[in-house]
């Protein structure tokens, strides 16, 4: 892809989510094109004034998107309240031994939530623990959790990934895939986002100039629970009976989900298939 149309495809691709771009922005998660800063700046230059895209208040978007800008600025304020309760739910979730990181994902990762969005949960947690997290972490965000027949999801968690360290890599590549893996935004961490992503460098075909950003240091989890390792066997024990309990409950509900014994992801609309399409038509249109 020429860098110009790499630099067009990264703007469509986030338009889609009504989100105008900074020029780092821009730069940062440039699609499938590995180029300098300096040659996109120069072409973002060369596209504003070729009239194919707009620029205004340091934002990049395109032509005929009036107000994006504010519009963003309005989402960030939305976004800064619901992630002191994303920092609240992690806390909680913090209690149990099995999670090995704790992220928000979706709409608050990029700062873009409309006012009354639900919160976006990734839960990385030990080998052998999918289920039994599952179940336990349910439980102790019951009175914040989002259900599937909920009509309120204003600032409700959404347990909606949940991946056992031993199987990291998430096997649906594509530039939708990539955008989350990327924006994923952590709450604390033992250890286990640095290889969540290196496992999953196959981002980098898709968003080659991505750089990780340096996460704050959370501590040593394994020590802050050591007094709970007992729990956490114990946990384990029960793994089997709690996979079958919640299948079997699950069973007649099943849609769009996508259940292994490695990878749970639950979604209440299959938002990764409509995200695609309109971007593939928005490119075809260029």
């Amino acid at each position: 892809m020429t860098l110009q149309k790499a630099v067009l495809a990264t703007i469509i691709y986030h338009d889609i989510f009504n989100y105008p771009l900074r020029n780092k922005e821009v730069f940062k998660y440039l699609i499938e094109n590995k180029s300098k800063y300096e040659s996109v700046e120069n072409t973002l230059r060369i596209l504003i004034n070729k009239n194919l895209i707009s620029s205004k208040a340091n934002y990049i978007h395109l032509k005929n998107k009036s107000n994006i800008e504010k519009l963003r600025a309005k989402r960030e304020k939305y976004s800064k309240q619901k992630l002191k309760k994303a920092q609240l739910y992690a806390k909680i979730l913090h209690l149990l031994p099995t999670i090995k990181c704790v992220c928000v994902t979706g709409a608050l990762a990029m700062n873009n939530c409309t006012e009354y969005d639900d919160i976006d949960i990734l839960i990385i947690c030990q080998k052998k623990t999918l289920w039994t997290t599952r179940l336990i972490s349910n439980i102790l965000l019951f009175p914040f959790k989002r259900t599937p027949m909920s009509k309120n999801i204003n600032n409700k968690a959404c347990l909606n990934i949940f991946i056992d360290e031993s199987e990291l890599l998430i096997k649906t590549k594509n530039i939708y895939t990539a955008h989350e893996i990327c924006q994923t935004k952590v709450l604390w961490d033992n250890n286990s986002y640095i290889k969540f992503i290196k496992k999953n460098d196959w981002i980098r075909e898709y968003l080659p100039n991505w750089q990780q950003e340096r996460q704050q240091a959370t501590g040593n989890k394994q020590q802050a629970h050591a007094h709970l390792l007992l729990v956490s066997y114990c946990l384990s024990l029960i793994e089997t009976l709690a996979k079958w309990a919640q299948l079997t409950y699950m069973k007649s509900k099943v849609t769009t989900e996508s259940i292994g014994d490695t990878q749970l992801f639950f979604h209440p609309k299959d938002t990764q298939n409509k995200i695609l399409k309109k971007y593939y038509q928005k490119i075809a249109n260029i």
